[in-house]
């Protein structure tokens, strides 16, 4: 008797795996892992690929649930061929493997191409929620100190031109625009 099992794992930090997609697309069981997308450890994974036998298929929305590293997802997949597995991507067919999985090499290639852009995508998204909850700003760090805007703005007002500005101050123009930007500049009076 062949079984189609669920898997779904937290792709984003904060968010719930949603199951309702598996249970429509047959899943008579869900395995799911709620830790840290980049968690090496899923207890949920190793429970689901225990529990597979020889005939079952293992159903999941997307790729990347199963794996965070293309080199892992393929080895996965092709683990459960050598013990009679399926293996089926709701979102990404291409990727199928088991009984009437046939499909054009291209297309697989250019499904593990997405396929790793988005696991790259998400473990960056991943990575700027973490900075973000522990007070790190991410991104490059600022070339322009509060003392080198105190400096451009009184440079500024001496109607100093921006690249003027930037060559004193060692920055780029662009940085020197960005941070006078919302910086009105003081209109001298006249008597």
């Amino acid at each position: 008797m062949t079984r189609a099992i669920g898997y779904m794992r937290e792709l984003l930090p904060g968010t719930t795996p949603d199951t309702d997609e598996l249970t429509r697309a047959g899943a008579e069981q869900i395995f799911t892992d709620d830790g840290p997308a980049e968690s090496r450890t899923r207890p949920g994974l190793e429970e689901c690929l225990h529990s597979l036998d020889p005939g079952d298929t293992l159903v999941v929305t997307s790729a990347a649930h199963l794996s965070s590293a293309v080199p892992h997802f393929v080895a996965t997949v092709a683990g459960l061929r050598r013990r009679g597995v399926g293996f089926r991507s709701l979102s990404e067919p291409a990727l199928c493997a088991g009984v009437g999985a046939s499909v054009d090499p291209g297309e697989v290639l250019l499904a593990l191409e997405v396929l790793r852009r988005r696991l790259a995508s998400l473990q960056t998204r991943a990575g700027m929620a973490t900075a973000a909850e522990e007070g790190r700003r991410p991104g490059r760090p600022t070339v322009m100190t509060p003392e080198r805007i105190a400096m451009a703005v009184e440079l500024r007002n001496l109607d100093r031109p921006i690249t003027h500005i930037a060559r004193v101050l060692g920055v780029s123009a662009n940085a020197v625009q960005r941070a006078l930007a919302p910086i009105p500049r003081t209109t001298k009076s006249q008597p």
